[in-house]
């Protein structure tokens, strides 16, 4: 075979070039294995922070000599400290001293630090990019301690506090203003706006509590003025500034914690929102079929308008429970074990506390559905009898007739007879009665056509349905007579019976016929009367002997 000699040159030029490559492939892998040790030992060096002024300048790294980074930055500190101190000071006169191995940063003779290659290279600068750096810095810490430091500044933060404190002076009185002004407003608005609750509180005591919510508003108030104030005070001054930083932090802090939550938490807050939502207008929807009911527009056969609104009741707390089913897994922690411990121990101590409670409530929605009687009946409950004024879910509430108001449990009525007066009157008229005796010597026409005057000459009886009479008994001297009448306000019936009372003694004496039931004792021979009539209805009068 032939070989070219431009062939045979090519190869060697080839193979001159591979075996290059190869020997420059080892120095630069060796280098490389060189620089990542300097970098692991670099990464392995102690650093410590050079503090000044309650700021942290610059770090140093490692030792140099017998001096940790510790006792240098300490020295550094001082020598800053010693500079700051000097009101003569200028930055210009620190300057850079190469002295070969280490290149010092010097202030008239005075060497405040030295840096070296590797201090340099931790800082990821040459030595003199690092050592120009530490100058500007310390220049900077000095510069800023004097200008902080100076009488000029010094009157400045000075006014400045006044200034905090006069503007603080003149929150606080319009915070005291305006907590009077609204007290007033309170004041003026019990009974109107504000009402009470449910029945559990009264009007006066949802003032009251309205006050006290007012009071602990001011308070927070007060309490976040002084506290920004103190803050601004603090920020004024160069060696409270750090306390300023640190109590803003301690707000800023758990207000951020918090606002993390809330926004990890958004999603399931926005479905408790669609949840509540979707109840609120069905129990929107309930309270408008409710109130259709209550006001004749809707007919229900068998179902009664009073009885609307307590099954709208009813059924808005069952809604409510089931709404609390559905949201309580996306409560905050509602899985955890002691949210629920807690849940069952306070469920466990309501049902042990609050039996009574429970009777009275189941009471009291049976009573709503038995409508025994309704609110300004004339009722009898037991050995009570008065108007009822108030029917809760707890107690039913009565006024008597001497304006006596008397509480009575819901489970009392259960087991209670309870007779309605002003349901009789309504639906049929009330009929009271009044029972006189007269003797067998007057005729039974005569008595009955008394009677029927005495109901006539009474107010408040009614006309369309006429008075009745019973001979009620035969006694041993006399015979038992019962006037019946129909009142339609049986809260008038105190009344009617004392003006039937009056009336038939009236009428008797009219008529010079005496009334001998109920019994009296009377002695003729001794007294030596003949009548028990008053003496101004007998027209012939005989003289006493």
């Amino acid at each position: 075979m032939r070989f070219n000699i431009f062939n045979i040159r090519f190869f060697i030029v080839l193979t001159a070039v591979l075996m290059a490559g190869v020997v420059f492939g080892k120095k630069k892998n060796n280098s490389k294995e060189q620089i990542d040790t300097v970098q692991t030992s670099f990464v392995r060096m102690e650093k410590t922070p050079v503090l000044s002024f309650n700021d942290t300048l610059f770090n140093v790294y490692g030792n140099i000599g017998s001096f940790t980074s510790k006792q240098r930055a300490k020295s550094i500190e001082s020598k800053i400290s010693m500079l700051a101190d000097n009101y003569l000071f200028q930055g210009d006169s620190i300057k850079l001293s190469d002295e070969g191995t280490y290149l010092n940063i010097v202030y008239k003779n005075e060497i405040l630090m030295s840096v070296d290659s590797l201090q340099a290279a931790q800082e990821n600068k040459t030595r003199v990019e690092a050592a120009e750096y530490y100058r500007e810095q310390i220049i900077s810490a000095v510069e800023t301690q004097l200008h902080n430091t100076s009488w000029q500044q010094i009157l400045m933060q000075i006014a400045g506090a006044v200034a905090i404190l006069i503007v603080e002076f003149f929150i606080l009185k319009w915070i005291r203003y305006g907590y009077r002004v609204s007290r007033v407003m309170i004041w003026r608005q019990r009974g109107k706006k504000i009402k009470g609750i449910f029945g559990i509180i009264d009007d006066q005591r949802a003032m009251l509590t309205t006050m006290s919510i007012a009071k602990i508003i001011k308070f927070l108030i007060v309490l976040i003025v002084l506290y920004m104030g103190l803050l601004a005070v603090f920020k004024l001054f160069p060696y409270t500034k750090h306390l300023s930083d640190q109590l803003l932090e301690y707000v800023l802090s758990p207000l951020r914690s918090v606002g993390r939550s809330i926004m990890a938490y958004m999603p399931k807050l926005f479905t408790i929102v669609v949840i509540v939502v979707i109840f609120r207008y069905i129990q929107k929807f309930v309270r408008s079929l409710a109130d259709k009911i209550a006001n004749h527009k809707i007919v229900i056969r068998g179902f009664y308008p009073d009885w609307a609104i307590p099954t709208y009741n009813l059924v808005s707390g069952l809604l409510f429970i089931f709404m609390f089913i559905l949201i309580f897994p996306y409560l905050p922690n509602s899985d955890s074990q002691i949210f629920q411990g807690v849940s069952v121990f306070a469920g466990i101590m309501l049902s042990l506390g609050s039996t009574s409670v429970i009777g009275n409530l189941v009471a009291g929605l049976v009573i709503t559905y038995m409508r025994p009687f309704k609110l300004g009946d004339r009722i009898k409950l037991g050995e009570f009898t008065g108007d009822v004024l108030e029917k809760t879910a707890l107690v039913t509430r009565i006024k008597t007739p001497k304006n006596e108001v008397i509480t009575i449990p819901n489970s009392n009525i259960m087991t209670a007879q309870t007779v309605n007066y002003s349901q009789s009157a309504r639906e049929h008229g009330l009929i009271l009665y009044l029972t006189i005796g007269a003797g067998y010597h007057v005729p039974w026409q005569k008595v009955h056509e008394m009677l029927y005057e005495v109901a006539s000459r009474t107010e408040h009886v009614m006309k369309r349905q006429k008075p009745f009479i019973f001979q009620d008994q035969f006694q041993d001297f006399y015979v038992e007579y019962q006037l019946n009448v129909y009142i339609r306000d049986a809260k008038l019936s105190s009344k009617v019976y004392s003006d039937l009372r009056q009336h038939a003694q009236d009428v008797f004496a009219e008529n010079d016929i005496e009334m001998v039931a109920p019994h009296f004792h009377f002695n003729r021979i001794v007294d030596g009367d003949d009548s028990t009539v008053p003496p101004k209805y007998v027209k012939d009068q005989p003289e006493k002997k």
